[in-house]
This record gives structure tokens, C-alpha cells and sequence, in this order.
């Protein structure tokens, strides 16, 4: 008699994961993965290039609250302290974190986003990116955190492979002009 493993679930996403044909494919591979751990109404994934101070949006389960692509500057806000200078996980509960952190933020909670979830990603001990869910009120308030670096050393190799591309682009860019987190 084989015993079913606890992990089988998270295993299976990262057999996906490493199967994935093209970057398209392992972003959806992450968002289902990170639909079945956590549950999100949105997702998106931001490519952090430290260097440069910027973020770029790799992926967004919905382009019509969240569109790809562009940078983004980074500040010295508590969001950017926490999840990019110090690695660590934030969770938005209610309507009102979410005011504090997002400059977007009514637009989103109108959509019924009143709640998140943002995983840092690390290569090197360095923070390369983040992974960020959104749902309904206090949908995060009890999360996994364990699962949630699983998750993240998973993802990091797809984020590896997203900054060879956005290292270029980011060295002219015009910060001025850029909204910032």
C-alpha cells in the first residue's frame, strides 16, 4: 500500500512548474499554485531590480485592475521597507491596510479587493521580486506563512529568469515620471 504524501498537492504544481513550456505558462502554473495554497481574486508578480531602485509587473491574473509591464519606483514606504529592504511578508487585512500601502487603493477596493498578501522572493539572500494576492476582507489574516517560502523558492528560478531581461530596459528609464510604492 503507497502512502499519500501531504505534499502531493504542492508537488504536483512544481512537476508544472518545471514542465512549463514558456514564461506564460509557469506564471499560470504560479497563480494556480498560489490560487490553491492562499485563494487570491487577483495576482500579480513584480520583478524587483534592487540596483535600479524598480519594480516591473511580469505577470496580473487581471489586466484590466492591474496591466502589465512598465516600472514602477520604489520608496522608503512601510510596504517597501518590509517586503523589499527586510524580505519579510506583509498582510493587508481590511480596507484600511490596504489605504496605507497602495496608491490604487480605491479602485481596488471597489472591486472588492479589500484584503492581501505579498511574498517576498529571494535569490542570493537578495529580494528579487514579490508575489502579491488580493482578496476579500481578512482572507489572509491566518495564512500559512511556511507554505508561503515553499512557494517562493519554487517561484524564484522563473524570477532569475525575468531580470536577464529587465536589466536593460531599466537602465533607461526616467524615474521623475514614475508612480512609486
Amino acid at each position: 500500500m503507497t502512502k499519500v504524501s501531504a505534499l502531493r498537492p504542492w508537488a504536483g504544481h512544481a512537476r508544472a512548474l518545471a514542465l512549463a513550456g514558456d514564461r506564460q505558462g509557469q506564471w499560470g502554473v504560479i497563480s494556480a499554485l498560489l490560487e490553491e495554497a492562499f485563494g487570491h481574486k487577483l495576482f500579480t508578480a513584480l520583478l524587483y531590480l534592487e540596483e535600479h531602485r524598480l519594480m516591473k509587473r511580469l505577470y496580473t491574473s487581471d489586466e484590466s485592475i492591474s496591466p502589465l509591464g512598465g516600472f514602477k519606483a520604489t520608496g522608503n514606504g512601510p510596504w517597501s521597507r518590509l517586503v523589499l529592504e527586510e524580505g519579510q511578508m506583509y498582510v493587508a487585512s481590511n480596507e484600511d491596510d490596504v489605504r496605507t500601502v497602495f496608491s490604487e487603493a480605491p479602485m481596488l477596493i471597489e472591486r472588492g479587493l479589500q484584503s492581501a498578501f505579498n511574498i517576498p522572493v529571494r535569490h542570493e539572500g537578495r529580494v528579487i521580486g514579490s508575489l502579491n494576492m488580493l482578496a476579500t476582507r481578512h482572507a489572509y489574516d491566518d495564512v500559512d506563512q511556511d507554505l508561503a517560502a515553499v512557494v517562493a523558492g519554487l517561484c524564484a528560478p522563473v524570477f532569475i529568469e525575468e531580470i536577464k531581461d529587465a536589466q536593460s530596459a531599466a537602465a533607461g528609464v526616467d524615474r521623475s515620471a514614475l508612480d512609486s510604492v
